[in-house]
Protein backbone atom coordinates (compact mmCIF):
# COMPACT_ATOMS: atom_id res chain seq x y z
CA UNK A 1 0.00 0.00 0.00
CA UNK A 2 2.97 2.30 0.55
CA UNK A 3 3.90 2.22 -3.12
CA UNK A 4 0.29 2.94 -4.11
CA UNK A 5 0.16 5.90 -1.70
CA UNK A 6 3.42 7.26 -3.15
CA UNK A 7 2.07 6.85 -6.69
CA UNK A 8 -1.14 8.67 -5.77
CA UNK A 9 0.87 11.54 -4.27
CA UNK A 10 3.17 11.67 -7.31
CA UNK A 11 0.26 11.65 -9.78
CA UNK A 12 -1.63 14.34 -7.87
CA UNK A 13 1.46 16.56 -7.92
CA UNK A 14 1.33 16.28 -11.72
CA UNK A 15 -2.42 16.97 -11.88
CA UNK A 16 -3.40 13.33 -12.52
CA UNK A 17 -6.45 12.32 -10.49
CA UNK A 18 -6.45 8.67 -11.52
CA UNK A 19 -6.47 7.08 -8.03
CA UNK A 20 -7.49 8.24 -4.58
CA UNK A 21 -7.88 7.03 -1.00
CA UNK A 22 -10.93 4.97 -1.96
CA UNK A 23 -9.40 3.12 -4.91
CA UNK A 24 -7.17 1.21 -4.96
CA UNK A 25 -7.56 0.26 -1.32
CA UNK A 26 -6.13 -2.35 1.04
CA UNK A 27 -9.02 -4.77 0.42
CA UNK A 28 -8.39 -4.77 -3.35
CA UNK A 29 -4.67 -5.39 -2.86
CA UNK A 30 -5.29 -8.13 -0.28
CA UNK A 31 -7.77 -9.79 -2.65
CA UNK A 32 -5.11 -9.74 -5.40
CA UNK A 33 -2.58 -11.30 -3.02
CA UNK A 34 -5.01 -13.99 -1.80
CA UNK A 35 -6.01 -14.93 -5.34
CA UNK A 36 -2.41 -15.13 -6.53
CA UNK A 37 -2.87 -12.30 -9.01
CA UNK A 38 -0.56 -9.74 -7.37
CA UNK A 39 2.96 -9.57 -8.77
CA UNK A 40 5.78 -7.44 -7.36
CA UNK A 41 9.16 -6.17 -8.48
CA UNK A 42 11.63 -5.93 -5.62
CA UNK A 43 14.99 -4.20 -5.47
CA UNK A 44 17.21 -4.64 -2.41
CA UNK A 45 14.26 -6.05 -0.45
CA UNK A 46 11.99 -3.11 -1.26
CA UNK A 47 8.88 -3.27 -3.41
CA UNK A 48 9.41 -0.90 -6.33
CA UNK A 49 6.52 -1.90 -8.59
CA UNK A 50 3.34 -3.98 -8.60
CA UNK A 51 0.67 -5.20 -10.97
CA UNK A 52 -2.47 -7.30 -10.81
CA UNK A 53 -2.98 -9.93 -13.52
CA UNK A 54 -6.14 -12.01 -13.86
CA UNK A 55 -9.10 -12.63 -16.15
CA UNK A 56 -11.57 -10.40 -14.28
CA UNK A 57 -12.94 -7.68 -16.53
CA UNK A 58 -14.66 -4.62 -15.09
CA UNK A 59 -18.37 -4.27 -15.90
CA UNK A 60 -17.44 -1.11 -17.82
CA UNK A 61 -15.73 -3.30 -20.45
CA UNK A 62 -18.93 -5.11 -21.48
CA UNK A 63 -20.14 -2.81 -24.23
CA UNK A 64 -16.77 -2.20 -25.87
CA UNK A 65 -16.03 -3.56 -29.37
CA UNK A 66 -13.16 -5.88 -28.42
CA UNK A 67 -11.26 -7.46 -31.30
CA UNK A 68 -10.44 -10.69 -29.47
CA UNK A 69 -13.69 -12.63 -29.63
CA UNK A 70 -12.48 -16.12 -28.72
CA UNK A 71 -10.27 -17.43 -25.95
CA UNK A 72 -9.44 -15.85 -22.62
CA UNK A 73 -8.36 -12.28 -22.02
CA UNK A 74 -5.71 -11.44 -19.42
CA UNK A 75 -6.55 -8.16 -17.72
CA UNK A 76 -3.84 -5.88 -16.34
CA UNK A 77 -4.92 -4.06 -13.19
CA UNK A 78 -3.30 -1.38 -11.02
CA UNK A 79 0.15 -1.26 -12.57
CA UNK A 80 2.20 1.05 -10.39
CA UNK A 81 5.86 1.95 -10.16
CA UNK A 82 7.49 3.71 -7.21
CA UNK A 83 8.13 7.32 -8.29
CA UNK A 84 11.89 6.92 -7.74
CA UNK A 85 11.89 4.02 -10.22
CA UNK A 86 9.81 5.62 -12.95
CA UNK A 87 11.61 6.43 -16.18
CA UNK A 88 14.01 3.55 -15.45
CA UNK A 89 12.35 0.85 -17.57
CA UNK A 90 10.51 -0.64 -14.57
CA UNK A 91 7.08 -0.23 -16.19
CA UNK A 92 8.40 -1.90 -19.32
CA UNK A 93 9.72 -4.75 -17.19
CA UNK A 94 6.26 -5.28 -15.70
CA UNK A 95 4.69 -5.22 -19.15
CA UNK A 96 7.27 -7.72 -20.45
CA UNK A 97 6.32 -9.97 -17.53
CA UNK A 98 2.57 -9.57 -18.13
CA UNK A 99 2.92 -10.37 -21.83
CA UNK A 100 5.06 -13.45 -21.12
CA UNK A 101 2.58 -14.52 -18.42
CA UNK A 102 -0.29 -14.26 -20.91
CA UNK A 103 1.54 -16.41 -23.44
CA UNK A 104 2.62 -19.03 -20.87
CA UNK A 105 -0.91 -19.37 -19.48
CA UNK A 106 -2.73 -19.64 -22.81
CA UNK A 107 -4.45 -16.27 -22.97
CA UNK A 108 -5.52 -15.06 -26.41
CA UNK A 109 -5.26 -11.34 -25.70
CA UNK A 110 -4.43 -8.76 -23.06
CA UNK A 111 -6.77 -5.95 -22.00
CA UNK A 112 -6.27 -2.94 -19.80
CA UNK A 113 -7.49 0.58 -19.22
CA UNK A 114 -5.52 3.77 -18.71
CA UNK A 115 -6.67 7.15 -17.46
CA UNK A 116 -6.82 9.66 -20.29
CA UNK A 117 -5.25 12.23 -17.97
CA UNK A 118 -2.09 10.11 -17.60
CA UNK A 119 -0.04 10.66 -20.78
CA UNK A 120 2.93 8.64 -19.49
CA UNK A 121 0.82 5.50 -19.08
CA UNK A 122 -0.94 6.02 -22.41
CA UNK A 123 2.40 6.34 -24.16
CA UNK A 124 3.73 3.16 -22.57
CA UNK A 125 0.82 1.07 -23.85
CA UNK A 126 0.72 2.64 -27.29
CA UNK A 127 4.47 2.15 -27.79
CA UNK A 128 3.98 -1.53 -26.96
CA UNK A 129 1.39 -1.99 -29.70
CA UNK A 130 -1.82 -1.91 -27.67
CA UNK A 131 -4.84 -0.73 -29.67
CA UNK A 132 -7.40 1.70 -28.32
CA UNK A 133 -10.75 -0.04 -28.37
CA UNK A 134 -12.89 2.64 -26.76
CA UNK A 135 -13.50 4.57 -23.58
CA UNK A 136 -14.95 3.69 -20.20
CA UNK A 137 -15.94 5.86 -17.26
CA UNK A 138 -15.21 4.75 -13.72
CA UNK A 139 -16.76 6.15 -10.52
CA UNK A 140 -15.36 9.38 -9.06
CA UNK A 141 -13.14 10.07 -12.09
CA UNK A 142 -13.46 13.30 -14.01
CA UNK A 143 -11.96 11.94 -17.22
CA UNK A 144 -12.61 8.68 -19.07
CA UNK A 145 -10.19 5.79 -19.39
CA UNK A 146 -9.01 4.47 -22.73
CA UNK A 147 -9.43 0.71 -23.00
CA UNK A 148 -6.64 -1.10 -24.82
CA UNK A 149 -6.21 -4.57 -26.24
CA UNK A 150 -3.36 -6.52 -27.77
CA UNK A 151 -3.33 -10.04 -29.15
CA UNK A 152 -0.93 -12.49 -27.53
CA UNK A 153 1.78 -13.48 -29.99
Amino acid sequence: MRIIALCIQHMRARGINQWDEIYPNLQVVEDDARSGSLFLVRQDGQCIAAVGLNDVQPDEYRMLPWRCETGRALVIHRLCVHPNWQQRRTGRLLMDFAEAFAKEHGFSCIRLDAYTGNPQALGLYERRGYHRIGQAYFPRRELPFYCFERMVE
